[in-house]
Formats: structure tokens, C-alpha cells, sequence
């Protein structure tokens, strides 16, 4: 098999009284806009896993978590991504404030609720492989 590039995403899931934070990408995203994502993004070139989620979720946000452990890695033949899912919880209660230009909406949701969402094809997949039952 031929090797090609891919990206590395990092994401959390960050779990609030039963639900997790889901975030609406904005129209003009060139990747699935519209889209309901968790939040996270691409790891850049000497940034260790963590601190490109920590980073991430500052920057998308505006939250302060605490990282609890990894959930698995995910990929998909049809995506040339390969997404780390890790468990975050608040470390402090805040408002969440989102960057226009990347996110329109946010909501906190149950993954029942979430099941019902246009999900990014990582979250929808996901979803539905029990990467997320452990909120249940």
C-alpha cells in the first residue's frame, strides 16, 4: 500500500453533568461546514498530544480543562485523518466563548441528543462505534 499524508486531530470530550460540549462549525470552515464537532484540532509539528488539546480548547472555547485519560484513537479509509479522543472535565465552571470564524453555536447535549445532530464523519463514526457509552 502506498503511504499518504494525514492529519493528526486531537479532540475532547468534556463532560459536564451528563452531557458533552459539541460545537457548530462556521460556513465559511472549508472542512464540513455546518457540521457539529467536539472541539480540538491538528496537532502541529513538536506539540505533544496534550498540549495541542489544552491549546485547542483555549483557543476554540475560551475553557480551562483538565485532561483525564484517553478514549482511543479513530480513523476512517474514507478520511485521511486519524482523531485522539480524550475525557476532559471543567476545572473551572465557565461561559463558553466561541472564535466566529471557526464555531457559530455550541451546545452542551447527551450523546442521545447528539445521535440527532449533522455530526463530522469522526463523531458521527464515533458515535456509533460506543467510543462515547461510557457517559451513559
Amino acid at each position: 500500500m502506498a503511504e499518504q499524508q494525514f492529519y493528526v486531530g486531537i479532540h475532547g470530550v468534556i463532560a459536564s453533568r451528563g452531557r458533552i460540549l459539541v460545537l457548530k462549525r462556521a460556513p465559511a470552515m472549508p472542512y464540513r461546514a455546518g457540521s457539529w464537532d467536539l472541539p480540538g484540532g491538528h496537532l502541529a509539528l513538536g506539540e505533544s498530544f496534550e498540549d495541542c488539546l489544552l491549546r485547542e480548547v483555549k483557543e476554540e472555547t475560551a475553557l480551562d480543562v483538565a485532561i483525564e485519560r484517553l478514549l482511543g484513537l479513530h480513523s476512517m479509509v474514507s478520511e485521511p485523518y486519524l482523531q485522539a479522543l480524550y475525557s476532559c472535565r471543567l476545572t473551572v465552571f465557565q461561559k463558553v466563548q466561541l472564535r466566529p470564524d471557526e464555531h457559530v453555536e455550541h451546545r452542551w447535549v447527551t450523546p442521545a441528543e447528539l445521535a440527532s445532530l449533522e455530526l463530522i464523519p469522526y463523531l458521527a463514526a464515533i458515535l456509533k462505534r460506543g467510543m462515547l457509552s461510557y457517559l451513559n
